[in-house]
């Protein structure tokens, strides 16, 4: 089998990732307008909630004070971080690994991207990585443009290609490629595709962590044959 991974609240909460970049704005926010950060912490994570497409830009008008949101931009994505992967992730990767092809496709910054992935130490547990936004927009999930370079390599029929995400875009991904597709469907995911208005749920299967994956590809239905 082919098995395409997503990364973000797939194989570890993403929360994390955004959480931790919030309080460094909150700290720089603090030292520079002696403003509370935990008070701007809370605010952010309110407006971040809320699903505003600029939350430091409504930050700035909330609290009235003149910063250049693109700075603050800067300070999250340079912000420390600790991530952790969910912790069935390395067990079922290595197990996933000795017999199939195990692909990670993610949206995003290249940049933000890349220090998630070494942070996590993702890189000996895939036989490919691609980095989306180092091919360009274009490529970015529910486009399907990366699939004919991962094709030519590993080739095989489309039966043998799984994709696992929790998003919109992943599902989308999956749907314009008739490939089957596993929504994980995480209790603290910060994004999750609705499939509650889909004509036909046929090739989706909702799991709550990685381990279901391992009884689903032993099955007849989901192997082919």
């Amino acid at each position: 089998m082919k098995i395409l991974f997503d990364l973000d609240d797939t194989l570890y909460p993403e929360r994390q990732y955004v959480y931790q970049g919030f309080w460094a704005v909150s700290n720089y926010i603090q030292e520079s307008y002696k403003i509370d950060a935990r008070k701007i912490y809370l605010e952010l994570i309110s407006i971040f909630k809320s699903r505003s497409k600029k939350v430091f830009d409504d930050l700035i008008s909330l609290k009235g004070i003149s910063e250049d949101p693109l700075k603050l931009v800067s300070i999250y994505r340079a912000a420390k971080r600790k991530l952790s992967l969910y912790s069935e992730v390395c067990e079922v990767l290595k197990l996933l690994k000795e017999n199939n092809d195990i692909i990670l496709i993610t949206n995003g910054n290249s940049e933000v991207q890349r220090r998630k992935i070494n942070i996590l130490k993702l890189e000996d547990f895939f036989d490919d990585i691609f980095i989306l936004d180092d091919f360009g927009l274009e490529y970015w999930k529910p486009s399907t443009l990366i699939f004919d370079r991962i094709y030519r390599k590993y080739q095989g029929d489309l039966s043998e290609y799984v994709f696992i995400g929790n998003g919109e875009e992943d599902l989308e991904f999956s749907r314009r490629l008739g490939i089957k597709f596993f929504l994980v469907k995480r209790r603290d995911c910060l994004r999750i595709a609705n499939i509650d208005l889909l004509k036909s749920n046929f090739g989706i299967y909702v799991i709550d962590d990685l381990r279901a994956i391992l009884h689903y590809l032993d099955t007849p239905d989901i192997r082919g044959n």
